[in-house]
């Protein structure tokens, strides 16, 4: 059962508290529920986009590959990155590898999309136990329900797979045991944060910040009003500077020992990506302020696209700023495709920004009524409806959104259809037996990585494979060629390779 806190100052009695502490959210059915949905879902996109040979990017592609190389014990060598590439060179993204056993049962891409949407289904039940354990039981369904169809888990699932879906569940348990109290279990949940990717230790170091501040949020003096809920615990203190100390040193030892050691040019590839920041360019204040708002427009569309799941009622917690330095990260990158609501990138603030919300509305109901004459009346009754209705709010926008992202697929014909040209394809990679070295356009890559050697045509110094899998209609080249077997001995000279098979615009190549 979840401990109902009450409240500190005596002054707050008047505000209703639940008799007796609401059920577990995982013994709710509701939670369960809107769990199993949650996963239903997303595991059906995801099937079906992998189906139809339709990803988004070649990230499925290489984290078969990856997870394969885990399975068989084997160094993460990834060919769809790059000839010989270890992955570890490119992020520290050693998490991944508890897919590799399952994996090992399962050879198949669809082993990471149904891992991604059970880790995603999964999260739904640390926020509902933080809002439930905070609002009561109704508002903290809505919150749960809010929560596990938001648009920043959707485009994470419509992106295929990435590693950050571990870090989504993480943060909702540490974030949900933080506001309840338990610092222990707090810590305990942050600690694996920074085996997802070398920048979630920033996020780590913030939570830990968080938690050492919590006595002064509790405080009585603006900006953080008294929270009778959202206090400091015994050991928040030493927990708070253990992460924080956790944290920024996996990060810098990641980025500057352990994924340039990796890294074949023994460097770390994204400092390219930091402008002022780690690129070569001389560093600034003014230079690194101009970089961070450079394309504002985008960026503050982003922020405000963040909150509104939330009916930005999440911009009242302190808890809220535990997504600065993810967004920082993002917003001072010279790539614009970070700035942007699209991909996977807003997958991680979902879980804080709606533990945020739930936390937020729990102090607003503790607050005492001021008199019906007094300046701060607005702005109570303003504050109040927020945190009567915050929750409903929350689910209707959820459902509203839902018709703008990749969630209104599901009841898209286009979804579950699979043509001739599927057929074809299929057909074409029967072609390649298990183990041989393949080089594939993009839509093959990550069926043919869970039983090949796979690269991509995309890149540039892969070796004369033994295969060659050629998706014309669908091949990434823009204008795409005229004629295939041409171009095919174009890329290859001085090797002679002999077309096996052609269907609907996809041929095999089989070197001689």
């Amino acid at each position: 059962m979840l401990e109902e806190r009450r409240p500190e100052n005596p002054a707050v009695t008047s505000v209703a508290e639940p008799t007796a502490p609401p059920a577990s959210a995982y013994r709710d059915p509701v939670t369960w529920a809107t769990a199993a949905c949650v996963f239903g879902a997303y595991v059906t996109l995801s099937l079906y986009r992998l189906w139809q040979r339709m990803p988004s990017s070649w990230d499925l592609g290489i984290y078969t590959e990856y997870v394969k190389q885990f399975a068989h014990l084997r160094a993460p060598i990834v060919d769809v990155r790059g000839a010989g590439f270890n992955l570890l060179g490119d992020h520290l993204q050693v998490i991944v590898a508890l897919i590799a056993p399952f994996f090992r049962v399962f050879p198949s891409p669809a082993t990471l999309l149904v891992a991604q949407a059970v880790l995603t289904a999964v999260s739904v039940f640390p926020v509902t136990t933080a809002a439930v354990a905070l609002l009561g039981r109704g508002a903290g369904r809505a919150v749960g329900f809010a929560y596990g169809f938001s648009w920043g888990l959707q485009q994470m699932i419509d992106f295929d797979f990435h590693e950050i879906a571990f870090a989504v569940p993480l943060l909702a348990f540490s974030l949900s045991a933080l506001v309840r109290g338990r610092t222990r279990a707090a810590v305990l949940w942050a600690l694996p944060l920074v085996f997802v990717k070398e920048d979630q230790g920033f996020t780590v170091a913030a939570i830990g910040l968080l938690m050492m501040l919590a006595p002064r949020m509790g405080g009585s003096r603006p900006p953080f009003p008294p929270a009778p809920r959202f206090r400091a615990t015994r050991g928040s203190l030493a927990g708070g500077a253990f992460l924080a100390v956790w944290g920024l040193a996996w990060s810098l030892i990641a980025i500057t020992v352990i994924i340039p050691h990796f890294n074949a040019a023994h460097h770390y590839i994204y400092w390219s990506l930091g402008g002022v920041v780690g690129s070569g360019s001389p560093f600034s204040g003014t230079g690194l302020v101009a970089q961070l708002f450079h394309g504002w427009p985008v960026k503050l569309g982003t922020v405000v696209t963040l909150l509104l799941p939330t009916a930005f009622i999440a911009l009242g917690s302190p808890v809220a700023l535990t997504v600065l330095p993810s967004l920082a990260l993002r917003f001072l990158a010279t790539n614009p495709f970070y700035w942007e609501t699209m991909w996977h990138y807003n997958a991680t603030a979902m879980p804080i920004l709606f533990i945020s919300a739930a936390e937020v509305m729990a102090r607003w109901r503790a607050l005492p009524s001021p008199a019906p004459d007094s300046a701060g009346g607005v702005w109570h009754w303003a504050r109040v409806g927020a945190a009567r209705h915050g929750a409903a709010m929350m689910a209707a926008l959820a459902v509203a959104l839902a018709f703008q992202y990749p969630l209104s697929n599901l009841w898209h014909d286009s979804t579950y259809q699979t043509g001739p040209h599927v057929a074809a394809v299929n057909a074409a990679m029967a072609q390649v037996p298990d183990g041989a070295t393949v080089q594939t356009t993009l839509g093959l890559l990550a069926p043919l990585a869970a039983r090949t050697d796979t690269f991509w045509t995309g890149n540039r110094g892969n070796p004369a494979t033994q295969y060659i899998v050629f998706d014309g209609v669908e091949s990434g080249y823009s204008p795409p060629p005229s004629n295939v077997p041409a171009f095919i001995a174009q890329l290859y000279p001085k090797t002679l390779y002999q077309e096996i098979f052609e269907r609907d615009g996809v041929y095999v190549f089989r070197r001689a």
